[in-house]
């Protein structure tokens, strides 16, 4: 009889690892995990600006930027990272509490800068603040322009950040954008007359007595305190504050260009020179300023209108944007991606469409790409909170070179557009398209609900990757064959000017598409993942709070305020071996043999993490994954056998 209850029992526990088992082998990952290869240290972070010092309606954001490019050589591709320059950290507060009283908001600007040692495996330097600007009025959109075309002259194009932002003057209200230039970087011109009439001992001020000294020197004298010290929020916020340096002195050179009219802008984007941008009820789709930016930064722009807004157009509904795509026929003509969403009884319909004029806006024509449909029910009654938020929530959009990549959440969908030249053999006649791909990406929807909050394009447009709201990071590729019969390869805006194509024989370009269910090499595939461990605690970010949850995330089992995410972007950096010191890359590379690849992500305190995308590894581990990442169906299934066996053993 009791051999007969230990077979029992053994055949019941015998039978839950068996499930647990068959769960993880059809659950198991078969896309292979990328090398973490640093991650920050816990004291290597920022201070968290006091929300005090915050509007209720403040909004973050960051970018991170190689200081300068490797010049392109016959061995080296033009989009390599200068080892020896650094890595710039960009933080942008769109409200911000000032001391004005006719203007107590107003956006704050900072820039920091680290050396890359970390990225060869040496030690990890703190971030260094550059220069603190304070905008006019609060920030509402921001605009990275990376495209780096190569220019007539040879030379790339300056990445330019673009920051809207609004000022209230009585029942008015204007709206202006401040573009900074990252390729200018210069030692502004009163520093060292600044330095000399305070003293060099300025950055060393920092007790409670010297508050009002940091406040007066950061505004009268545009020297910047420690910011580090709980102080300097209230040296930004001051009355006369507009701007200061840090300790070396440097900044960007930008210039505020006015927006005419005062109705609300709702889309933004920057293109090279171009900005395009549409107002609320406007009469007009859109508008085009041409900006006067070169040689330098001189603030001039002449407008052109877009085409008159019909009904259908009128109702911008949700997830609208608009993005320049590079002119087919640059110089005489410009095209516009426009994704739209509108509401209509119990449906809302998401489509993309291309807009093209032909002689510059004096004819505008239009063609349709793609169009979706999600029931809502009547005044989305049948979405849930989260569903509501995608819907709401705008797209993730990246530009890098003639390559564009947009993440629609509410219909989980990667849609990517890349301008092409074609040419047939024993023909003088140019073909040009704009190619449209869409993929649906594996691993990044769990449930029904889009969870990817980051996304970044390699230089070349051939890399793609995406972290979700859990830190996990999923890194996409597609495959880019040379052909002879092309003009421009992924690799185009790299080349030497004289591969740049003629000018082309159709007055318009057409829309390359395919199908539903349809594949080809441009479409994007999932390379390589990563996750951070299920049990160990987070010290990725382990200092910051939310709105909603004051305590910190240290552990994963703490539940996290729902779409607040850790990392706040992502970059993909391109070294030139002979600078890192390391091997050559893999085929995952899309810069082939002379270029070693490197993914960062930048959590909101400042702190890093790094991964190789060279090295990587088929996971050996199935069952410990599974049952690290399935905690509480692990701890129900051992109820469950417990409570049987336990039974067993009581009627025995």
């Amino acid at each position: 009889m009791r051999y007969a209850l230990r077979t029992r029992q053994c055949m019941l526990v015998a039978v839950g690892a068996a499930y647990i088992f068959v769960l993880a082998w059809f659950n198991r990952q078969p896309i292979p995990t990328t090398a973490l290869l640093h991650e920050s240290d816990s004291k290597l972070k920022l201070r968290t600006t006091g929300s005090s010092h915050l509007g209720t309606k403040n909004k973050d954001m960051h970018w991170l930027e190689p200081l300068r490019y490797l010049p392109p050589s016959d061995t080296r591709a033009g989009g390599a990272t200068d080892f020896d320059a650094g890595l710039l950290h960009i933080r942008l507060h769109t409200e911000f509490r000032t001391a004005q009283a006719r203007q107590p908001l107003g956006g704050l600007l900072k820039v920091y800068r680290k050396p890359l040692g970390f990225a060869a495996g040496g030690s990890e330097d703190e971030w260094e603040l550059l220069f603190v600007d304070r905008l006019p009025g609060p920030a509402k959109l921001a605009y990275l322009d990376r495209t780096r075309l190569r220019q007539p002259a040879g030379q790339h194009a300056a990445r330019r950040l673009a920051v809207l932002y609004y000022v209230a003057d009585k029942e008015t209200m204007a709206y202006a954008t401040r573009i900074y230039d990252l390729e200018s970087l210069h030692r502004a011109d009163y520093f060292d007359a600044a330095v000399a009439r305070v003293g060099a001992r300025w950055w060393e001020l920092g007790s409670d007595a010297e508050a009002a000294v940091l406040a007066g020197v950061a505004a009268e004298h545009g020297l910047c305190p420690d910011d580090q010290l709980r102080l300097a929020d209230s040296a930004y916020a001051g009355a006369h504050f507009r701007r200061c340096v840090g300790r070396a002195g440097l900044r960007l050179r930008s210039v505020d260009v006015g927006l005419p009219g005062a109705q609300d802008v709702i889309e933004f984007s920057l293109r090279g020179s171009t900005l395009l941008y549409s107002r609320l009820n406007d009469v007009v789709r859109f508008r085009v300023v041409e900006l006067d930016l070169e040689p330098e930064l001189s603030g001039g722009f002449a407008q052109t209108l877009g085409p008159d807004v019909s009904e259908y157009l009128r109702d911008t509904g949700r997830q609208t944007f608009l993005a320049q795509l590079h002119s087919t026929r640059p110089g005489s003509s410009m095209d516009v991606f426009l994704a739209h969403g509108s509401t209509a009884s119990d449906t809302f319909y998401f489509s993309f469409e291309l807009l093209q004029n032909t002689t510059l806006a004096k004819r505008w024509i239009h063609e349709d790409v793609k169009r979706y449909r999600l029931p809502v029910h009547q005044q989305f009654s049948g979405l849930s909170r989260d569903e509501l938020r995608l819907v709401n929530d705008p797209p993730l959009v990246d530009q890098v070179g003639l390559t564009s990549v947009f993440y629609f959440k509410a219909t989980d969908v990667i849609v990517v557009v890349d301008t092409e030249w074609f040419r047939d053999h024993g023909s003088a006649n140019v073909t040009q398209l704009q190619r449209v791909r869409e993929s649906r990406p594996p691993y990044i929807s769990t449930l029904n609900s889009p969870v990817a909050v980051n996304m970044t394009l390699d230089e070349s447009g051939a890399l793609l990757a995406m972290t979700t709201v859990d830190d996990e990071l999923f890194i996409f590729a597609r495959a880019h064959a040379s052909s002879t019969t092309r003009i421009l390869d992924y690799r185009r805006y790299f080349r030497t000017p004289r591969l740049m194509p003629w000018v082309a024989t159709e007055p318009v370009s057409s829309v390359d598409s395919l199908e539903e269910g349809e594949t080809d090499m441009f479409n994007w595939q999932l390379r390589l993942t990563w996750q951070p461990s299920a049990l160990l605690p987070v010290r990725w970010d382990d200092g910051l709070g939310s709105p909603d949850s004051p305590f910190p995330n240290t552990q994963r089992f703490i539940p996290r305020p729902h779409h607040h995410s850790t990392t706040t972007c992502l970059r993909f950096l391109h070294f030139d071996p002979a600078q890192l010191g390391a091997k050559g890359p893999d085929q995952l590379s899309a810069k082939g043999p002379d270029a070693v690849v490197r993914i960062l992500a930048l959590s909101a305190a400042g702190r890093l993490r790094m991964w190789e995308l060279d090295s990587h590894e088929q996971s050996p581990h199935i069952l410990w994954p599974f049952i690290t990442e399935h905690w509480g169906l692990m701890f129900i299934l051992a109820a469950v056998v417990s409570c049987c066996v336990y039974n067993e053993r009581r009627w025995g």
